[in-house]
């Protein structure tokens, strides 16, 4: 798939059409997500943009094998096996993960059985290429801050599906479409860390002429709560206004770079692994 053509794919397949409706057992056990809502565009892919914060810190484990139940290392596999709420959050960790890792066309499927003995089986599908080698060896460094930078610009501190327009200098997300760049005009800010590391972190700014909008629209992670200063979003950290953590946009519409202390970075300053977030 070209780069132009995944730019295209993903802001227009949120736009609200059906709700996605979960494994649903006896009462207490899966929790239905009905506030998430997947979109369905022309190009015939969907993406969940609900992530709730509670999850960011669920998936520790799962890049130290290749994505496979069977490769998994015993922690990850406990965890998303687990009726409990541990493993409630660390299957939305996953499934979003895998979204953001995996390309069409892959697929990652388990089966979990639920504290009154019924069986659910998932299969969370692929959708914009970030680091689509995961299916075949752990997930490296830069596959994991690519991914978290994904995973942070899609949480929704309500769990709300909101339309997004997600830029970077990720193949699978440079040079957005014409129709894009008229239809998401209004800078939400950026994301960046890296939640697969022993000490995970998440860090996020926001352009200060769009706050409002940001928050009429349910997506305050970066821009953070009214009247509550920069309050953090989970384990996100809100670094602020984007001007003075990260280099200025450019022609592709994405910050090239953000600070990144004590990230592991190995120039200690800068991360070109950031997400920009466009809003309609």
């Amino acid at each position: 798939m070209s780069r132009k053509s995944m730019v295209a794919f993903f802001p227009f397949m949120l736009v609200a059409v059906v709700p996605v409706i979960g494994c649903v057992g006896a009462p207490g056990d899966e929790e239905v997500e009905s506030t998430e809502v997947v979109g369905e565009a022309t190009f015939g892919i969907n993406i969940l943009n609900a992530l709730v914060p509670e999850a960011l810190t669920a998936g520790g484990d799962f890049a130290k094998a290749r994505l496979s139940v069977d490769a998994m290392v015993p922690g990850a596999r406990a965890a998303i096996t687990s009726p409990s709420e541990r493993g409630r959050l660390a299957r939305m960790f996953l499934r979003y993960a895998v979204g953001c890792a995996l390309g069409p066309g892959q697929v990652f499927s388990f089966s979990w059985t639920d504290l009154h003995g019924v069986g659910h089986n998932e299969s969370y599908r692929g959708i914009a290429g970030l680091a689509p080698s995961w299916e075949q060896a752990p997930l490296d460094e830069v596959g994991q801050q690519w991914v978290s930078a994904c995973l942070g610009a899609r949480t929704n501190r309500y769990g709300r599906a909101v339309e997004i327009s997600m830029q970077g200098s990720a193949d699978a997300l440079a040079e957005p479409a014409d129709e894009e760049i008229h239809e998401f005009t209004y800078e939400e800010g950026a994301f960046w860390g890296n939640l697969f590391v022993p000490e995970p972190y998440l860090r996020t700014c926001y352009n200060p002429a769009n706050v409002g909008r940001a928050r009429r629209t349910s997506r305050d992670c970066a821009a953070g709560l009214p009247g509550k200063g920069d309050e953090d979003c989970g384990i996100m950290e809100i670094m602020g206004p984007c001007a003075e953590q990260c280099e200025p946009l450019g022609e592709g519409l994405y910050h090239p770079g953000c600070a990144a202390p004590e990230s592991g970075v190995p120039s200690a300053v800068k991360t070109e692994y950031v997400i920009t977030v466009f809003l309609p």
